[in-house]
């Protein structure tokens, strides 16, 4: 009777069954924990300003995102031909004040520690993004002015300018926190001269 019951079922649910029943395919997944460097020494020293904004300049939240070396993590040993295991780390980093509108930080290229995290030799790490987050208050309510540039950008050309709009109109509204529209210098350039005045800039060098 199951038998039969079986051969009635589509191909799809009985991948589906197979996957539920088979021994280790519980969702259940423990890792380890990613670990910062103690003493990093390759600084790429950060200073950003912001122009011409519409409403006072709160502190950033800056962080680094970096990337582990894919071929250190295990193999892929499940149905779904996924590798679950993090391959992003995030680091905050300090930040100081130095005016109304600038701030500088330090951004370490060997800020994560190279370990073997899962017993297939040491992990090491790539600097993938530098990132800024601008928690402005426009009319009683908060929205995150972000804006990033590829570390390697960074390090080769000295210097990335974001566009943000004056409005600070919610990408998507209601998201959790929201986030203002942003434009890129190319896409920046692209736009009428007359679009220019609504917006402002925040430089990353």
């Amino acid at each position: 009777m199951m038998l039969t019951f079986l051969q009635t079922l589509p191909r799809v649910v009985l991948i589906a069954l197979i996957a539920v029943a088979a021994p280790g395919c519980s969702t259940d997944r423990s890792y380890p924990v990613y670990r910062e460097n103690p003493a990093p020494t390759y600084a790429l020293p950060i200073v950003i300003r912001v122009r011409d904004a519409p409403v006072s300049v709160p502190t950033p939240k800056i962080t680094v995102l970096y990337e582990i070396d894919p071929r250190c993590l295990p193999p892929i040993d499940n149905y779904e031909g996924v590798n679950y295991e993090p391959k992003w780390h995030s680091v905050q980093l300090q930040v100081q004040r130095i005016s109304s509108t600038e701030f500088t930080s330090k951004a370490f290229k060997d800020g994560m520690a190279v370990a073997d995290y899962y017993g297939r030799g040491p992990c090491n790490w790539t600097p993938n993004t530098v990132q800024a987050s601008f928690p402005m208050v426009v009319d009683g309510r908060s929205i995150d002015a972000k804006v990033g540039v590829a570390f390697q950008r960074l390090e080769d050309e000295g210097r990335s300018t974001t566009y943000v709009e004056k409005a600070l109109k919610p990408l998507i509204p209601g998201q959790t926190p929201e986030r203002a529209w942003t434009l890129s210098q190319t896409m920046f350039e692209k736009r009428p001269l007359a679009d220019h005045p609504k917006y402002f800039a925040i430089d990353i060098s």
